[in-house]
């Protein structure tokens, strides 16, 4: 017999184990297992014991380690994708992560593709944290056959966002000079989505995966034509403040990351990074390798969304080299995870390389003059040796 557990994702994913999840449940624990595990940002005991063995939606983050130790399987699936995997094989068990709200409980600060998952699973645990602050998500819907309180934080999970350097203000600035009037943002976590954040002078909506604090302070700057549209929410007292104001909706990925919505929203323009954009302008954010450090996620889905709308632009901003002075821009990515043909403009601190409308030389040329100078004549020589 074979006993099927997936656990929701984000900044709040369940933190009760395996174990103690199938006692809760009634479920037998000594059935084989299969569990499925999303962007998971907090490192628990159970996931780094030895003998734990798991599949991801999402690689990154406290799985990586697991990942490359082949403890856990990657699976190479874009967001908006993972309900219908769900919906395809119903999982024996949900673990999900919720707060009070009356008599009903609500999702936390993810909802990504918990709901569909809770509705779908034939038994659902909701992991209740009772000092966890209602963001307004919706109620949780399904076969919930228990509750139980989320265990204390284990140490050392990582900041939702990192100070913007020089360089990363550098890249948002020219980001900035990209966009129309009124665009629709979407950008994420760290530096570079902090250095865009802060370069932003004119209104702007947000319609993204993830709020982070510095989207949120975009309303006390009154940067905000309305509420923000998210799957996840991560940050501290910003987000709080921008719920409590009214203008946050958390929503599910299959109205956040729909591809035909996406496309649908003038003027959207997405904004993403990469471990290695490709000379043809293909993004890989997956592996450098055989070592996989993150996951395709939303990548796709914002990239062909924001390529495909009316005034859109689908961006890549960047930094030329990797922490170990590598760079960033290669001859050939180790592995697509988002197609070419998806890209618009690649952003580095170096400049602006607009690839619309142009052929593979050209695409070479104009990200070859983005790339860190000491890079630029080894990249041209790959280009010139290129029999193609």
């Amino acid at each position: 017999m074979t006993t099927s557990i997936w656990y929701a994702d984000g900044p709040d994913a369940p933190r009760t184990s395996p174990d103690e999840a199938l006692r809760v449940a009634g479920l037998p624990d000594d059935a084989d297992r299969v569990i499925t595990l999303g962007w998971t940002i907090e490192r628990h005991a159970w996931i780094d014991h030895p003998s734990f063995r798991a599949r991801t939606v999402l690689a990154g983050y406290a799985l990586s380690r697991a990942v490359n130790e082949l403890r856990i399987v990657a699976l190479s699936t874009r967001l908006s994708a993972v309900p219908s995997l769900i919906r395809a094989a119903p999982p024996d068990l949900a673990v999900v992560t919720g707060v009070r709200r009356g008599s009903t409980v609500a999702f936390m600060a993810g909802v990504g593709w918990a709901d569909v998952l809770a509705r779908t699973a034939r038994r659902v645990i909701v992991e209740v944290d009772d000092n966890g602050v209602d963001l307004g998500a919706p109620e949780i819907e399904g076969n919930i056959v228990a509750t139980v309180a989320r265990p204390p934080a284990p140490a050392g999970a990582p900041a939702a966002s990192r100070p913007a350097d020089e360089v990363d203000l550098r890249i948002g600035s020219l980001v900035a000079s990209l966009l129309p009037d009124e665009p629709t943002l979407q950008f994420g976590p760290g530096g570079i989505g902090e250095g865009i954040a802060r370069a932003l002078r004119r209104p702007v909506r947000i319609w993204s995966g993830l709020v982070t604090d510095s989207m949120a302070e975009l309303h006390q700057r009154g940067l905000l034509l309305e509420p923000v549209v998210a799957a996840y929410a991560w940050g501290g007292e910003p987000i709080r403040a921008l719920a409590a104001a009214g203008m946050l909706r958390l929503s599910s990925s299959t109205v956040t990351h729909d591809l035909s919505h996406l496309s649908a929203i003038p003027r959207l323009v997405g904004c993403n990074t990469a471990l290695q954009v490709g000379l043809d302008a293909a993004v890989n954010v997956e592996r450098v390798g055989h070592r996989v450090i993150a996951a395709i996620g939303g990548h796709a889905d914002f990239c062909v969304g924001s390529s495909r709308s009316v005034g859109g632009l689908s961006v890549i901003a960047v930094r030329s080299t990797a922490a170990n002075g590598s760079s960033t821009i290669v001859a050939s990515v180790d592995v697509v995870s988002t197609a070419r043909s998806d890209i618009d403009v690649v952003v580095t601190e170096h400049g602006i390389a607009d690839v619309r409308g142009v052929d593979d030389d050209e695409r070479a040329r104009r990200l070859i003059a983005i790339a860190a100078p000491q890079h630029r004549s080894l990249l041209r020589a790959t280009r010139d040796e290129d029999p193609a």
